[in-house]
């Protein structure tokens, strides 16, 4: 149950990507209000046209800002952030994409920077989706890192939260890489002070299932 009388952040995410950043906010403030809006009904974002994923990524803005309290939206979606490139809102924060780093990303993701380079993959968030608890993950993590030599790579930049959720994995096959997380350049600057100890989350998804809540919830650990 959330608090009304406290600030909210609210998270969007095609799926579980975003889990990483709520973590990394739970572990910042260690209590808070959040929303986190998983979009499971269109995951993986990466393969929907452009213009469709724009207006819905709008809508589900606007619902947020219209039904609860948000202080601030954080659109925890690398392929997202990159299609809302140009929307401006003092309430919204997208991820940001800098010249001279390597991302690890999407297809569209690809196609809506095309002056980075980005080493682009159309199904590996899909499959870290499906096999989160799945000890088999690794050798997926790893016939990746081989198929794209991204063990050769001095440095990268994990571009999609889903890559992030296996971070120990990347950085198990790549002990010599330098490798960044691309949510923590988003939220570097937050400037957000939950005014209790408690911590409240409230999980919402576009396609209804009790085993997803379970699933988001083992990924925070309740």
């Amino acid at each position: 149950m959330l608090n009304k009388l406290k600030p909210t952040i609210a998270i969007i995410d095609s799926g579980i990507g975003g889990i990483s950043i709520l973590r990394q906010l739970i572990e910042r403030y260690h209590c808070g209000n959040y929303i986190y809006f998983a979009d499971n009904l269109y995951m993986p974002y990466g393969r929907l046209k452009k213009n469709f994923l724009r207006k819905r990524l709008e809508t589900i803005i606007n619902t947020l800002r219209e039904n609860y309290q948000v202080d601030k939206i954080i659109i925890a979606c690398n392929t997202a952030s990159a299609v809302l490139k140009g929307y401006t809102s003092k309430d919204v924060i997208t991820m940001n994409f800098i010249d001279g780093y390597t991302y690890i990303a999407t297809p569209l993701t690809k196609k809506m920077l095309p002056n980075l380079p980005v080493i682009s993959n159309g199904t590996l968030a899909k499959r870290i989706e499906e096999n989160i608890f799945n000890s088999k993950l690794d050798k997926i993590i790893f016939k990746f890192i081989k198929r794209y030599k991204l063990d050769n790579l001095d440095s990268f930049v994990l571009g999609c939260t889903h890559y992030e959720l296996v971070e120990d994995i990347f950085k198990k096959y790549c002990p010599n890489t330098k490798i960044y997380l691309n949510s923590q350049f988003a939220i570097k600057d937050l400037n957000y002070e939950p005014n209790d100890e408690n911590l409240s989350i409230l999980f919402l998804q576009s396609n209804e299932s009790k085993t997803y809540l379970d699933k988001l919830n083992k990924l925070i650990g309740r």
